[in-house]
């Protein structure tokens, strides 16, 4: 089993633009399983769902 400790003051993990992209478009491809694109890249699924529904907010206001 995998785990990542955080130590010091900043304890929240931050991901670039760039990997919350790949984590989305991952969790997008046909037959994606959440939970497993969760653990390839150690995020919590409940972020994985969150970030796609920022994304498709933004495509949303977009397009208005």
């Amino acid at each position: 089993m995998h785990m990542t400790v955080i130590s010091g003051s900043e304890r929240r993990r931050r991901w670039s633009a760039a990997e919350r992209e790949e984590i989305v478009l991952a969790s997008l491809a046909p037959g994606a399983v959440i939970a497993e694109i969760a653990r390839q890249f150690d995020v919590s699924t409940s972020l994985i769902y969150k970030w796609r529904r920022d994304v498709q907010k933004s495509t949303a206001a977009g397009c208005a």
